[in-house]
């Protein structure tokens, strides 16, 4: 099984692909659907975020690619932003209890992180950025 949603970075976004994959694990009654679901969510608010740091935002979208074996699921999410430098790769992975300061936000990709079995970074291009997971499942 595999699909790819093209969305717009707006919030709507958000709750579409929230929507989606609701549905979709359960209509296949994934192992881990809430973490895959809190995955996909915080790695596209991330996309929607960045790519509302950037001036133009006109025809741009985000992609979210979805691949299903029977052993593991893998997911990307592409966004049109500059990504993440890869000097500060290794602190979006951290998160210190020591500094909580109970923002909303800071925390996705250390939670994310810790509920996949594996994540990587890709810059595709100077305007292109790519964020995979992979999560072992039994179905």
């Amino acid at each position: 099984m595999e699909f790819t949603l093209k969305v717009n970075p707006d919030t709507q976004a958000i709750a579409f692909v929230d929507q989606i994959m609701e549905n979709y694990t359960n209509i296949y009654n994934l192992s881990h659907k809430r973490e895959l679901r809190f995955v996909v969510h915080e790695l596209v608010i991330n996309a929607v975020e960045a790519m509302g740091k950037i001036d133009s935002c006109s025809k741009k979208e985000i992609q979210v690619y979805v691949s299903q074996s029977n052993e593991e699921i893998k997911i990307t999410v592409i966004d049109e932003a500059k990504g993440i430098a890869e000097n500060d790769l290794d602190n979006v992975l951290q998160f210190d209890l020591d500094e909580l300061d109970y923002s909303d936000r800071g925390r996705g990709l250390f939670f994310v992180k810790n509920m996949v079995d594996h994540i990587w970074f890709e810059n595709i291009s100077e305007t292109k950025f790519l964020v995979g997971i992979s999560k072992k499942i039994h179905v």
